[in-house]
């Protein structure tokens, strides 16, 4: 749960840099690739961490912050002029994160 709020933080920051940065208020529109890539992290990151139970009312905040605050945040981070890489990155990664608000209780240490 703390790895998709630290992720959502970060996601967070970037889309406020981006809106500072441009002044022009416009309605994200991402890509579909954004959004394929941010399904595929979110079930990358469900398999990884052992395939919990998945209730209502956690799946809500796992597609809210794993799809529609990823892609924008992919989105802003490509208008911000980062490598081509880094938009799909941060919806794999991100996606993935969000996977962990299914958990009952925190990832152990290693």
């Amino acid at each position: 749960m703390l790895i998709a709020l630290a992720a959502l933080l970060a996601q967070f920051a970037v889309i406020l840099t981006h809106r500072r940065v441009n002044k022009v208020r416009t309605r994200p529109d991402p890509p579909v690739l954004y959004t394929v890539l941010s399904l595929f992290g979110i079930v990358a990151g469900w398999l990884s961490i052992g395939r919990p139970e998945i209730a209502w009312s956690t799946s809500v905040l796992v597609l809210l912050s794993g799809l529609l605050i990823t892609a924008e945040a992919a989105d802003a981070t490509a208008k911000l002029g980062a490598p081509r890489w880094v938009p799909h990155a941060v919806c794999l990664l991100c996606g993935a994160a969000s996977s962990t608000w299914l958990l009952s209780e925190p990832l152990p240490y290693l």
